[in-house]
């Protein structure tokens, strides 16, 4: 019997919305953009608060953290004047003594004006040990796609090609690194032939100083069904690697032998491979039977790599997983492995030390202390150096704190307060609670509220404005950030801000992410929907006065909650999304995702996403929302064809109450600087309150 398709038979009347160069398409996005304009952009409420938000995402006494690179602190400097930023640098000795000198390289805002475009910095690499040139990629607008130059650092110019400096002139999704001085690793985004399904290079080049990118030899190349390809030298451990992803999580990794021959390392795809000072370190995603013992997904595990090539396959499990972590993340300085986690969505670290006596090893580890309810994250400085770290700490309420620590010392409690980043509201009336609701299936999902005490606190409180949120994808998990914009737009207005941690999303590891994962992503929207009727039963808001917001994943998460459930909301907030889930592999970089939504081609996963496509499961005469879709043009991600065609449908359909803004630049993004940001940021507001609350 031939399968019936789950998808609509007659061709897509919205379809030329897709076109980024037609016309027709540009003037529906114009009047669309001067309707919403109208409606909920402008007057002196307005005004204030645009001015407020750009003042507190670009204040003029904020915290200058530099990155460090041998003697030097760079930074990337924004502020009114400059919101696409300074490139500059000091000695770090001025620095640390507060006294910088600080010299201009790059004033990206001048050379965008100079040249005609609106140049964001996408990546910045300095060569080793040399310090003296660096590849700069530039971004139009922020997308993806970017354009090389190489830059004399000395002399602060571009070197052009003319003088026989590494230039890309033409943007694509390239990837650069130096291999050294006069070679550097390439994958370039030629044209179609030269990519992968999902539009990224597959092929990897060795560039030779004074020759023509298109002759330099093609060193590893993959297959078109890939994800992307990228080779990488690290100097310090002189080691070339490739890494050659097969989907969205997974990838086979290679190193180059003695003999210059590209060697795969002998594990499933789906462990991760990293290298450290003669270890590997391997991080499996889901569980891994080897050598006699079942490595949990998540975990991180250590093995000496000449070992490991010579066959062995006895490892030391640095990190375990539990059933509340989160997968690990390591990084290094000169002597430590410095491995972070979550555990019940709260942030851990360890350091770990290995030491050799006799020939055996040994792994030490060492607790780095923690502060409640607040993410703490510990970066070295320059780990060819020393082991000095910053640690940033992070919170709801607080301003973020950077601190300098030594993990050389004895008392790891001995942290050195840098600085501040300046208060931006009062948070003395508002408090965090942490809750839970029971999904469709039972499953136990965490959230966390942020507000008034009033509203949050007793049991006289009364139903609030409440803004919910959530991602679900990915793996990715939320966690604790300064909620400068919402304090302001928000929470100083009495709403209280919720954070659902929701399955599909990284917080509680590996399983927490594959429960919601393809056909069973319905899981994902149980959970958020379990939140928002939690939030109202426990008497924490009412529908009329939820809204829920989510950006990219999460835009498809809340337009597909509103559409399953649109008595449960009273305002939508949809964000870079994709919501055709039909053709979504067929735009821009969608194919990349297969693994994580499912493939609208195959039978059985078509139909679980027909199920919940937003685009097709909106249906005229159903009372939805008050619902704003917001995108860009230069996002190169997501195609803005998802939310123009949502938007189309929506009011062919004759829902009056949908709103559509597209800003030109931002790429995946509110904005390509600050105060873009803040622009699109005082519109939303005044959006949802006046569609929350009726206040404005």
């Amino acid at each position: 019997m031939p399968v019936t398709s789950p998808w609509p038979t007659e061709a897509d009347p919205f379809l030329s919305l897709e076109s980024l160069d037609d016309p027709a398409a540009a003037a529906w996005v114009e009047a669309q953009n001067a309707r919403t304009r109208t409606a909920w952009q402008g007057g002196a409420r307005f005004e204030a608060l645009r001015k407020r938000l750009a003042e507190a995402y670009l204040p003029r006494e904020r915290p200058v953290i530099p990155s460090r690179w041998q003697a030097w602190a760079y930074d990337l400097w924004e502020d009114e004047s400059n919101p696409k930023g300074l490139w500059r640098r000091a000695l770090w000795a001025d620095w640390r003594a507060g006294k910088p000198q600080w010299q201009t390289l790059i004033d990206f805002d001048a050379l965008g004006q100079a040249e005609g475009v609106a140049w964001v910095c996408a990546g910045l690499d300095i060569l080793y040990p040399d310090g003296d040139r660096a590849l700069i990629q530039l971004s139009d607008g922020g997308a993806d796609a970017v354009t090389v130059r190489e830059f004399d650092l000395e002399r602060r110019v571009f070197v052009d090609s003319a003088e026989g400096g590494f230039v890309i002139p033409k943007e694509g999704k390239h990837t650069i690194s130096w291999i050294d001085r006069d070679t550097a690793y390439v994958g370039w985004d030629n044209g179609r032939r030269s990519l992968t399904r999902s539009g990224y290079p597959r092929e990897v080049r060795r560039w030779m100083r004074g020759t023509r990118l298109a002759d330099a030899p093609v060193v590893f190349r993959g297959e078109f069904d890939d994800i992307s390809i990228e080779a990488d030298y690290d100097p310090i451990e002189k080691r070339h690697d490739v890494v050659r992803s097969i989907d969205f999580f997974d990838a086979y990794n290679y190193r180059l032998d003695e003999q210059g021959a590209w060697q795969q390392y002998d594990v499933p795809e789906h462990v991760a491979i990293g290298a450290w000072q003669g270890w590997l370190l391997l991080e499996p995603r889901l569980d891994w039977a080897c050598g006699g013992v079942t490595h949990p997904g998540g975990a991180l595990l250590a093995i000496r790599e000449d070992a490991f090539l010579a066959g062995e396959r006895t490892m030391t499990a640095l990190f375990t997983p539990t059933p509340v972590t989160s997968a690990c993340d390591w990084t290094n300085t000169k002597q430590y492995l410095v491995m972070s986690w979550l555990d019940d969505v709260q942030s851990r670290t360890m350091l770990w030390q290995a030491q050799c006596e006799d020939g055996a090893w040994t792994w030490h580890a060492r607790t780095f202390p923690a502060r409640a309810d607040s993410q703490v994250e510990v970066s070295p400085i320059e780990d060819t150096l020393n082991d000095e770290v910053f640690v940033d700490v992070d919170d709801y309420l607080q301003p973020p704190e950077y601190w300098l620590t030594d993990l050389a010392k004895d008392d790891l409690q001995d942290w050195e307060l840098l600085d501040r980043w300046p208060t931006q509201f009062d948070a003395a009336p508002l408090t965090v609670v942490r809750s839970h609701a029971l999904s469709a299936d039972g499953t136990r999902v965490p959230f966390t509220m942020i507000g008034p005490r009033a509203a949050l606190e007793g049991s006289a409180r009364k139903p609030a404005p409440c803004l919910l949120t959530a991602y679900g994808g990915f793996a990715i998990p939320l966690m604790p950030q300064y909620l400068a914009g919402d304090g302001i737009g928000w929470l100083e207005q009495g709403g209280i801000v919720a954070v659902a941690h929701i399955r599909g999303g990284g917080e509680y590891g590996t399983a927490w992410h594959v429960q919601a994962q393809t056909e069973h992503r319905q899981r994902s929207f149980d959970d958020f929907i379990a939140v928002a009727e939690q939030l109202a039963a426990d008497g924490y808001t009412r529908a009329a006065q939820l809204g829920i917001k989510g950006g990219s994943n999460g835009g498809l998460l809340v337009a597909a909650c509103m559409v399953q459930r649109p008595e449960l909301f009273g305002a939508v907030l949809s964000e870079v999304p994709l919501l055709d889930m039909q053709r979504y592999p067929l735009l821009h970089a969608g194919a990349s995702w297969l693994d994580e939504y499912g493939d609208p081609e195959d039978p059985a996963e078509a139909r679980a996403l027909a199920a919940y496509s937003p685009y097709h499961r909106v249906r005229a005469g159903v009372p939805y929302p008050p619902s704003l879709f917001t995108t860009s043009t230069s996002d190169d991600r997501v195609h803005p064809g998802h939310a123009r065609k949502m938007v189309a449908r929506m009011q062919e359909q004759g829902h009056a109450n949908v709103w559509y803004l597209e800003n030109t630049e931002g790429g995946h993004g509110p904005g390509s600087d600050a105060l873009e940001r803040a622009d699109y940021d005082a519109l939303v507001f005044r959006f949802l309150w006046t569609t929350l609350a009726g206040t404005w």
